[in-house]
């Protein structure tokens, strides 16, 4: 009996569409909070390896004693792009490649992804107050 249950089950998630959700390679969350979605190669690398390169980041940031204590988020302009600082760790750097199909400005993405960034980190490390500046 046991294995018709489950198989009338399983036949009855197909029929009302419950999939598993499968998230982008390009998604970057921290703490349950999403961050920002690497869509756009820039700087001789790929999107997906922009993505890992930003997730490595993030998790050095997460480890690195001196950031636990808390640390300001912050965006600093570099010519065209704009970079996000954990401290004094860059954690990316926004493209104009990323503003594409956007309205707002490479400034302004940066802000949206510092602010999310900072609520994420914050709620990776309960004990910890990360905030955007």
């Amino acid at each position: 009996m046991r294995p018709l249950r489950s198989a009338l089950v399983a036949v009855g998630l197909v029929f009302v569409g419950v999939q598993p959700s499968l998230g982008n390679p390009g998604d970057i969350a921290v703490g349950g909070v999403w961050v920002c979605r690497i869509t756009q190669a820039a700087f001789g690398l790929t999107a997906e390896q922009r993505a890992v390169q930003m997730t490595r980041q993030i998790t050095e940031v997460l480890s690195t004693p001196k950031l636990r204590q808390g640390a300001v988020v912050s965006v600093r302009t570099n010519g065209p792009t704009a970079v996000i600082v954990v401290g004094e760790q860059v954690v990316v750097t926004v493209a104009q490649e990323d503003t594409r199909g956007t309205s707002v400005s490479t400034l302004e993405l940066a802000r949206q992804w510092a602010r999310r960034l900072a609520l994420g980190l914050s709620k990776a490390l309960p004990d910890t107050e990360f905030h955007t500046f």
